[in-house]
């Protein structure tokens, strides 16, 4: 089982940047939510950074060692945060074009995908991933993740 911890954010967000160094060299100010491990190794990170309160957006990185990381609870975790907690509208991420499952994973999970050339350089194309709070509860997998809150407050 998967546990998340808080309040580390200078060792999740180093341990995400090793793995997936953020655009522009650094995360600023940020929030993070680790996962780790039953022998409490930190398997996965999320950072939340960019934070525009006014418009209500933020964006997000992740990197982990291991596909095993996502599981529903971290997805569920992984959009509360921003959405329900933070009460963002939209979560944004950036991912190189030639990232094709990522980009495959996140079309799946109902991002917008906006082509930008020259995003990570003169020769290298990026993508700009959007994801709406509607866009969000609209998804397949967020249906599944809540199909017993659902389906308890349909019966009630």
């Amino acid at each position: 089982m998967l546990n998340f911890v808080y309040d580390h954010d200078e060792e999740i967000a180093q341990f995400v940047a090793q793995l997936a160094p953020p655009a522009g060299g650094g995360f600023g100010r940020r929030k993070t939510i680790g996962i780790i491990d039953d022998e409490g190794r930190l398997i996965a990170g999320l950072v939340y950074f960019n934070y525009d309160p006014q418009a209500a957006v933020i964006e997000m990185g992740a990197a982990a060692i291991t596909p095993r990381w996502f599981t529903r609870a971290v997805y569920r975790r992984m959009f509360e945060y921003p959405f329900l907690e933070c009460g963002c509208q939209m979560v944004f991420t950036r991912v190189r074009a030639d990232n094709e499952a990522l980009l495959s994973q996140f079309a799946r999970m109902n991002f917008n995908l906006t082509a930008v050339p020259r995003m990570y350089g003169r020769s290298e194309d990026g993508v700009l991933c959007t994801l709406t709070d509607d866009q969000w509860l609209d998804s397949a997998l967020s249906r599944w993740i809540y199909r017993d809150a659902i389906g308890k407050k349909e019966a009630a």
